[in-house]
């Protein structure tokens, strides 16, 4: 391979050239080859070896084209084409893989001949295809928003990569951490190396990679002479340094020491910083002198004038739409009398030169909004700001109710920005008239900004000093914010400085990839939370990998992960799950170049996630089986001690089960006059509760016969047949016969038919048994006063009373319950069940419809209807 790309030219020519004579071979094959095969063996031994040797390269081939992948070996030709009834030949299915992997070799090598061949043949071909060539002219697209300012976006076709171009290669990888770009600390109260690891980790790893990049050793060198005992900074631990360490080796993020960090917390500001003035006007737009920088001599001129300035505004435009990280295209810089745009992309290894200002405590540099700012400088340039003034910060403690830029233009300087070049492609070369004014303009006006915004602040202080501004309802309320009470006049100039010292204290750290759990800014963890769609768990994994695939994919080709793959099609994909490249790029549309290039890997990453996905719910399922499987009962062992001696006590109590049960039986054949109670008892009423007591204690009075409580012990069968051969006694009837009207009549009849009590006897008079209501007489509703009803209807008459027919007097003497309904006076009498024929003819009267009857109201004269229930 390393002979192959070292003589690239001679390499592919042969290649060519074997390819070519080879398929000119195959094409000059008889048709007949079988049967010259089939007449001479050596022909037919060779011709097997060669095809062999072929089929194993083919084989080999799609395997290193397509790792990871199940290929299905191609093993015949039947593998590859299928013949027809017709003749014809057809792509066998198991062919179509080996197919899509050749097309996406293919687009992988015309992708690599565009960047490697150079030749004007190959450009002028490229340029006719719109694939490369020169950039052509801007582009103006103004993109309508709901808001009442409109987005003017410039673009550009064909626009060089600039990154390719760049001295310093780009690093995005996940596993390293950034390191400095200096290898001069310009301005400095401490060494370069103040703050990093201690001289113990010298020869490790961290030690040699910054000793790589023109880093010295790390070893903790002294403060110079001078200057106080400088603060040790949090990074200068050992532990930490033995924990970057690690992190390094094991493959994560580390972040090195803020280089000025020393210089920024220990800053002294110039005193004209903290005295009033009036503030310069800035000056005229037409008259002021501006300068367009992009060589090195025109840099050089730059950095004179900026020397001699006390203050000076600074202002970068970025572009992250085509790398992963992004990278500085524009820097704007502003004195009191000249403005500079800095080509960054041309002088991109030139800009360093910038710490000879921005490092110096003695010049105050005024940004707007700088955290991002000082971020892209640390990591394009290796720039650092030391005596930072960040009018936002300022925007927040004046209370203002606005903090954008073009707020404060508008406040101080009258003057409106033109944003609508905000989503302008700020790679385009050369730059357009129209952005150069747009870059120009924010950092024009910005010094008049300062002047204005540190004058409010001091006479603020001033005027407020001792005043409780923090407390509502109170006069000062509202004038300053971030401050309970101003004990001095440049308090709240002190606190915008402080502020804007931990903005200048920011580091740039690599974004790491979180695969597990999805964590940080570029996490799938975060983006699922946003958009907030619903995924199956096979989905869900596919959206994983996808991600995954996107981010690697992404920092490989230094491209952001919204040109690999935009979100919605990655959310479309997801839900989607296609199996073939053809599917696959109609899901994206338009398809982007990354996709289409590698396509069969995304299918191929699609199916192997979709496999995982569902043997792992299968696993999860004979786990669920598993827990939910009928399990044996637990057994309760507290009381298993006590359980013998509770069966003994129950053994030796005369009132056992078995007792019980014998019990019942002779005192249902002993006594026939208490049966069961009705199974609708009546409504409940004083005499009819008093009746109630008055049996219970006539039932609990009925002494138990002696022979139970003789047989007790005895088994029931034993008891039965004592009973059997036994023969039983007729109960002695009453001396006094009792008259018990039973409840077989109407409660009316009972009335009427009720004869005068007898002659009470000893027994009747000890329990007054006349006064016994065991009659339904008491409980009936004849004793209960009701409402008389009035008839509805005018003229009807109430149903004439039946005649109450003579009670015979009860026989005890009878044993059976027929003979006891006979001695009634046969007034309990069987009733006739009225049998079912199913061929008789249905009554249907009482189905037939009624007729609706109508009457007129003589006062009102209004017909209504009445139905007749």
């Amino acid at each position: 391979m390393d002979e192959f790309v070292g003589n690239f030219d001679s390499s592919l020519a042969a290649a060519f050239g074997a390819l070519v004579g080879a398929t000119k071979v195959a094409g000059k094959l008889p048709s007949d080859i079988a049967f010259h095969r089939a007449l001479d063996e050596s022909v037919d031994q060779r011709l097997a070896q060669t095809s062999e040797r072929v089929l194993g390269m083919g084989n080999a081939l799609w395997t290193r084209a397509q790792p990871g992948a199940a290929q299905v070996p191609i093993d015949s030709i039947d593998d590859v084409a299928l013949r027809q009834a017709d003749g014809r030949w057809q792509l066998a299915p198991g062919f179509r893989p080996v197919v899509d992997a050749i097309d996406t070799l293919l687009e992988k090598i015309d992708v690599g001949l565009d960047e490697v061949l150079k030749t004007a043949a190959h450009q002028m071909r490229a340029q006719a295809s719109g694939q490369m060539g020169g950039q052509s002219a801007p582009l103006v697209t103004t993109v309508k928003t709901s808001s009442r300012a409109d987005y003017r976006l410039v673009h550009a076709q064909n626009i060089p990569r600039p990154q390719l171009s760049f001295k310093d290669a780009v690093d995005n990888s996940p596993s390293t951490p950034f390191v400095w770009k200096i290898r001069k600390k310009v301005h400095a109260k401490v060494p370069l190396d103040y703050g990093l690891p201690s001289a113990a980790l010298a020869d490790s790893p961290l030690g040699h990679h910054l000793h790589s990049l023109g880093i010295a050793r790390p070893g903790s060198t002294p403060p110079s002479s001078g200057h106080s005992t400088p603060r040790a900074p949090r990074s200068a631990d050992v532990s930490q340094g033995i924990a970057a360490m690690s992190a390094l080796e094991a493959g994560s993020l580390g972040a090195l020491p803020h280089p000025y960090e020393y210089e920024i917390t220990h800053i002294e500001y110039p005193p004209w910083v903290f005295e009033a003035a009036p503030p310069q006007p800035p000056a005229e737009w037409d008259a002021a002198p501006f300068a367009f920088v992009d060589t090195a001599e025109q840099l050089h001129a730059m950095m004179g004038h900026l020397l001699e300035a006390r203050e000076l505004a600074i202002d970068l435009e970025h572009h992250d739409y085509r790398s992963y990280q992004g990278f500085t295209c524009l820097v704007q810089l502003s004195t009191r009398t000249r403005d500079y745009v800095v080509d960054a992309l041309a002088l991109r290894a030139e800009l360093a030169v910038l710490n000879e200002v921005t490092a110096d405590p003695a010049k105050i540099k005024v940004f707007h909004g700088a955290e991002s700012d000082i971020v892209w400088l640390q990591r394009d340039f290796g720039v650092y700001v030391v005596g930072l003034f960040d009018t936002y910060h300022a925007s927040h403690v004046l209370n203002m109710p606005h903090h954008s830029l073009a707020h404060l233009l508008q406040t101080y300087c009258a003057y409106r920005a033109d944003k609508k070049y905000q989503l302008a492609d700020w790679r385009i070369r050369p730059v357009p008239p129209e952005m150069l004014a747009y870059a120009r303009a924010d950092t024009h006006f910005l010094l008049h900004v300062f002047d204005r915004m540190r004058g409010e602040l001091l006479e603020r202080g001033r005027r407020l000093v001792g005043k409780d501004v923090a407390t509502p309802g109170q006069e000062h309320f509202g004038l300053l914010a971030g401050l309970d009470r101003v004990a001095s006049p440049t308090q709240p100039l002190e606190l915008v400085l402080r502020r804007s010292e931990q903005t200048s204290l920011k580091k740039h750290v690599k974004e790491g990839y979180d695969a597990e759990h999805g964590l940080g800014l570029g996490g799938w963890a975060r983006l699922l939370k946003k958009w907030c769609h619903p995924f199956t768990p096979t989905q869900l994994a596919v959206f994983r990998a996808l991600h995954q695939w996107r981010d690697s994919c992404a920092r490989q080709e230094d491209e952001s992960v919204r040109y690999v793959l935009p979100n919605h099609m990655l959310f479309a994909i997801a839900d989607r799950m296609p199996t073939e490249p053809p599917q696959l790029l109609a899901l994206c549309q338009p398809t982007p170049p990354l996709v289409r290039l590698y396509a069969s890997d995304v299918v191929l990453l699609i199916k192997r996630e979709r496999q995982r996905a569902d043997a792992r719910l299968q696993e999860f399922g004979a786990l669920v089986q598993a827990e939910e499987a009928p399990r044996a009962a637990p057994v309760h062992t507290r009381f298993a001690e006590e359980q013998p001696a509770r069966a003994a006590a129950r053994a030796e109590d005369v009132l056992s089960e078995q007792l019980l049960r014998a019990a019942d039986a002779m005192v249902a054949a002993e006594s026939r006059l208490f049966g069961g109670l009705p199974t609708r008892p009546p409504r409940p009423t004083a005499a009819s509760q008093k009746a109630q007591a008055i049996r219970s204690s006539l039932a609990l009075s009925v002494a138990v016969p002696a022979r139970v409580v003789a047989g007790a012990s005895q088994e029931e069968p034993e008891l039965a047949r004592v009973r059997a051969k036994r023969p039983r006694e007729p109960a002695e009837p009453p001396k006094d016969m009792m008259v018990i009207s039973e409840a077989f009549q109407p409660p009316r009849q009972q009335a009427a038919a009720r004869p005068p009590p007898p002659k009470k006897s000893k027994t009747a008079e000890a329990l007054d048994l006349s006064k016994i209501a065991l009659s339904d007489d008491a409980m009936s509703d004849e004793n209960v006063p009701q409402k008389k009803k009035r008839s509805r209807k005018r003229g009807r008459m109430p149903a004439p009373k039946e005649k109450a027919e003579k009670v015979e007097r009860f026989d005890y003497r009878a044993e059976d319950a027929d003979a006891i309904g006979e001695s009634a006076g046969g007034v309990k009498q069987a009733r006739k069940k009225k049998t079912f024929d199913p061929y008789a003819k249905v009554d249907d009267s009482k189905f037939a419809k009624k007729p609706n009857r109508s009457r007129v109201n003589n006062k009102s004269g209004n017909r209504t209807l009445s139905y007749k229930k």
